[in-house]
């Protein structure tokens, strides 16, 4: 008797918990909904070294239905990017504690005609503990931060472009 009254307890708390999520419109993270003119789009990186960026938006837009490098269509220039390096703050004996990353990608979308139909700058920073005596930990730490930078990067980029409206 108590397993059959254990295995409703357990489905109505189930139930009760779905019912809560999606009134509060809770959905989970999916593809973006992207219009059909713009599932052809041409990346154009600066002529530097191949960035950090690329791949990442090339996982990012194929991910969502857009074939990238695919034929004429949309096109989307990264026109600059860099990422930078700056003491957040300082200890009693002058020791750095903290350091700042940032990193900056500039951006345009341009229509099959040319027409420039977005053009954005994207900043984000992020701040960590550093540790001289764990100089490993903190370069890794640093190069961990990096990357989930550019993931967030490249997200929203997608999302910019998702929501142009041919």
């Amino acid at each position: 008797m108590t397993y059959g009254l254990n295995r409703f307890s357990a489905a109505l708390v189930l139930t009760v918990t779905c019912l809560f999520l999606t009134a509060c419109g809770f959905h989970l993270r999916g593809s973006a909904e992207i219009a059909e003119p713009l599932r052809q789009l041409t990346l154009v990186m600066p002529d530097r070294s191949r960035s950090n960026l690329e791949p990442l938006l090339r996982r990012q837009f194929e991910a969502n239905g857009v074939t990238v490098n695919g034929g004429s269509g949309y096109q989307l220039e990264i026109t600059s990017e860099s990422r930078s390096r700056r003491e957040a703050s300082l200890g009693a004996n002058a020791d750095i504690d903290e350091y700042e990353l940032t990193r900056k990608v500039s951006f345009l979308v341009t229509d099959p005609l040319g027409e420039i139909v977005l053009e954005r700058k994207l900043t984000i920073e992020r701040t960590y503990d550093y540790d001289a005596d764990r100089e490993t930990a903190s370069s890794v730490q640093e190069a961990q931060l990096y990357s989930e930078m550019e993931q967030q990067l490249a997200g929203q980029i997608l999302r910019f472009y998702a929501n142009i409206k041919p």
